[in-house]
């Protein structure tokens, strides 16, 4: 029965034992931390890297890419190792949201879009920084409308509601890097954008297996 609550009457009815599934999602639990803490981790080496960067970095006026594209010193070797964990990390959930979502065009669509658009943004640290951002927005765009989709059909309304709210932040912000109107918003967009899906996929694929028992039953 799709959409009907998860509980210990229904688990039963198809041959689950809620007992034995609670201490397997605790097991499985513990791995899906890892991307967690893969982005506190970048998010240390970004702190660390703003620290170091020559004459201060302002939030205000400064952007990731400022950490990333300056001339080589010791606040760039933290902030690209930031990018790159915190890709790293993010790629993960997507491919494990994808297996976790079983075959389907929706779950090829999340795991080519995510995977690509974290590799693209790990690009970013080269000179052809301008055509990667492009690139993984158009990437990462294409991984999210996936995942609404299925959460669309999951029922899972308070992950498709943010996610569409989160989604529209991202298209202001990447109209402001595109147009230039606002651009004193943009710094604090990019990060609060940057954080705000980072909460998104993550909390998702923690909550995944409940979304895949609550079609089931």
């Amino acid at each position: 029965m799709e959409g009907a609550p998860v509980n210990s009457s229904n688990l039963r009815s198809v041959g689950y034992d809620p007992k034995v599934l609670e201490e397997s999602g605790n097991m499985q639990r513990w791995p899906r931390l890892l991307p967690l803490v893969g982005v506190l981790v970048a998010a240390a080496c970004f702190g660390v890297a703003a620290s170091l960067h020559p004459g201060g970095y302002d939030w205000s006026r400064d952007y990731f890419s400022t950490l990333l594209r300056g001339e080589p010193g010791p606040a760039r070797i933290p902030a690209i190792a930031g990018v790159l964990i915190f890709c790293l990390s993010m790629a993960v959930i997507f491919e494990r949201l994808a297996r976790s979502f079983g075959p389907s065009s929706a779950s090829t669509a999340i795991q080519i879009g995510g995977i690509g658009s974290m590799v693209y943004t790990a690009l970013a640290v080269t000179p052809l920084h301008d055509l990667t951002v492009t690139i993984s927005i158009a990437f990462f765009v294409v991984a999210v409308l996936a995942l609404l989709r299925v959460l669309y059909e999951r029922r899972a309304t308070g992950f498709l509601v943010t996610g569409i709210v989160w989604l529209g932040l991202l298209a202001a912000s990447a109209t402001i890097y595109y147009t230039g109107h606002f651009a004193s918003a943009l710094p604090w967009a990019q990060r609060i954008v940057f954080a705000l899906f980072a909460i998104w996929l993550i909390a998702l694929d923690i909550r995944t297996p409940h979304l895949r028992l609550a079609e089931k039953v």
